[in-house]
This record gives C-alpha cells, structure tokens and sequence, in this order.
C-alpha cells in the first residue's frame, strides 16, 4: 500500500453538505473514507454513492451485529455496494461470522469483510463492567481477532495498541483497520486508547482512522498531510528495521 491509501477519514457528520465539504476540501490529498451510521442514515446511504462517483475508496463503519442470518443479509447490502471495506461486531459470535464471511465472498470476493474486536472507547475499566471477564482489553481483543481470522474474515477493527499482537497471531495478511489514532498536536477527545499516526504503524496498523485533528482542524489539507508524513516516517523506520 502507497501511504495515501493508509489514511482513512471519519466523516463524522450529521448532514451529508457538511461530509461533501470536506470531501471537496481535502482533494486529492486524501482517497479513502469511513461512512458511520450517523452519516449513512442522514444521507439515505447518498453519501456512499458520490464517494464512489468522486473515485474515493470507502469503509462502510455500520458495525452490523446479529442473529447470523440478519447479519448475513445486511453484509449481502455493503456487497452489493462496492464498497472497499465494510464491517460487523466480532462479539455477534463465530458462526456469525462464518455466515457472513462465506456469502459476501460469493457476492463481491474483492470486498474486504472486517469485525471490530473491542471499541476504542472503552476502558480497561469499563470493559470489566460490561464484560464481566478475567481477560483484559488486549487478551479479549486478540481473543476476538483469532475467532475472526478462524471465520474467514479479512481483518478487524481495533485499537492500535493491540495490532501487532493480533498481527503476531493472526498473520501478516491478517488486516488491522485502527481508529484511536491522533496526531501528537491533537486532542483525545472521546478516545481512550489512543497512538499517533507512527507509532501506530510500527506496532502493526494498516489502516488508520483519523476524523476530528484532520475534518475540525482550521486547515483540514495541512492538517491531513502532517498525518501523511507521520505515516510516512512509520513506513520508512518499520522497512529499515
């Protein structure tokens, strides 16, 4: 992958003028972005169609999850799409997943299929609470990850702190997608696992989501090619070594 094609934008956006506006902004600085839910439903799913017109790439963030059959169906829905990556919660359970990763495959085989493992969000604390497990966060998204690769899947959603263990595990084609990814300029905001964009890619991301430091920041291009080179020098030192 060229470094242009490790950046993924969040249009985090409520409208879909506002997720255009940048879009036209940012350029050809950057070719790939996430649609959410938020931004698919206020755009009646528009939003993904002139993303493919304008020659971008897209991850459709939906987060699908589940009884296997309702989950299979929806996955059938980003297929037919042709989106570049779509994803489902790993925690929807193995046979979810299975279903999931044999029928877009027979739909569109180019389109990759990911799950998230643990959201970003959490703490080690709140995972406890929600989860009631002995495992903490990086044992239950590794946990998460190999159940996904054993399913057939592409890859997963998680934070980058766990990527290279998971890509120890899983296998270097094993796809990390990682959100909780900020500039060292940038705020955390909402995020409790965060990594810049280098370090990130040294511990095993191929995929980084950035929204806010790059659609909020008062020079959204700059603040976009700052993370580029960040990326860049991540690559660079991770082939030396």
């Amino acid at each position: 992958m060229n470094v242009k094609d490790r950046l993924i934008i969040a249009l985090d956006y409520s409208n879909m003028e506002d997720a255009k506006n940048i879009v036209e902004t940012l350029g050809d600085t950057v070719s790939f972005y996430k649609v959410g839910l938020e931004l698919f439903l206020n755009s009646k799913g528009e939003m993904v169609d002139y993303l493919t017109e304008k020659g971008k790439k897209v991850f459709l963030d939906l987060k699908f999850h589940d009884i296997p059959n309702t989950t299979t169906m929806a996955s059938l829905f980003a297929a037919k799409r042709n989106v570049f990556m779509f994803n489902i919660h790993a925690t929807g359970g193995k046979q979810m997943m299975e279903s999931v990763a044999k029928k877009v495959k027979e739909v569109n085989p180019e389109m990759l299929a990911i799950a998230v493992t643990i959201l970003t969000s959490f703490s080690e604390e709140g995972v406890q609470e929600t989860f009631k497990s002995t495992l903490n966060i990086k044992e239950l998204a590794l946990n998460l990850a190999r159940l996904t690769k054993e399913a057939g899947m592409d890859g997963v959603v998680c934070s980058p702190w766990e990527a290279k263990a998971i890509k120890e595990s899983c296998g270097e084609m094993f796809k990390t997608v990682c959100p909780g990814v900020r500039p060292r300029w940038s705020a955390a905001n909402d995020q409790e696992r965060i990594m810049t964009p280098k370090d990130a890619i040294l511990n095993g991301c191929d995929y980084l989501v950035v929204g806010r430091p790059i659609t909020k920041n008062e020079n959204p291009v700059e603040a976009a090619k700052l993370v580029l080179k960040e990326i860049e020098e991540g690559m660079k030192e991770g082939a030396v070594c």
